[in-house]
C-alpha cells in the first residue's frame, strides 16, 4: 500500500505511516481496578490461565488473572466478555487497555499495578511512582 511521503510529495511504495498513540486519560471503568495483590506481580513466570502460553501476558486488573492477547490466542478478550472484567495491563509495554472503551488508558489510579509490574520486570519503581515521591 502506497502512502505519500514526507519528502518533497513524492510517493514512496515502502514507506509506513505511523501514528501516535493517545491514551484516555479518564474511563468511567477504572472503578473496575482492585488493589494489587499481597504478593505482587510476577512478570517473569507470566503465563495464560487458558493456553500456558508466556507470549504477550495481559493482567486483569480486576482479579489479576493472566491471559494472552488477542495476537496470540485471545485468551485475554475472552476473558473479559465471560467476566465483564475490561481493564487489563500488559506485562509486555505496561500499558493498560479498556475493553470497553476499545482504548488504552493512562490514570493515576493505574500507577500502583504499574508500578508492581515494572518492579518485577526492571526491579526499580515504575518512574511515575519516582515523580510523585519527588513532586
Amino acid at each position: 500500500m502506497a502512502q505519500e511521503s514526507s519528502l518533497n510529495g513524492h510517493r514512496n511504495e515502502d514507506q509506513v505511516v505511523l501514528f501516535p498513540v493517545v491514551p484516555l486519560l479518564e474511563c468511567p471503568h477504572l472503578e473496575q481496578v482492585e488493589p494489587v495483590p499481597e504478593q505482587g506481580l510476577n512478570v517473569h513466570e507470566a503465563r495464560c490461565a487458558n493456553c500456558n502460553s508466556a507470549n504477550e501476558p495481559w493482567c486483569c486488573l480486576n482479579c489479576y488473572t493472566v491471559t494472552c492477547s488477542r495476537h496470540v490466542n485471545g485468551h485475554a478478550i475472552n476473558h473479559f466478555e465471560q467476566t465483564l472484567h475490561c481493564m487489563t495491563l500488559s506485562f509486555s509495554d505496561l500499558s493498560v487497555w479498556c475493553y470497553a472503551c476499545n482504548a488504552y488508558i493512562h490514570n493515576p489510579i493505574l500507577i500502583p499495578a504499574k508500578d508492581a509490574a515494572h518492579r518485577s520486570k526492571f526491579g526499580i519503581p515504575h518512574p511515575e511512582v519516582e515523580l510523585q515521591r519527588d513532586g
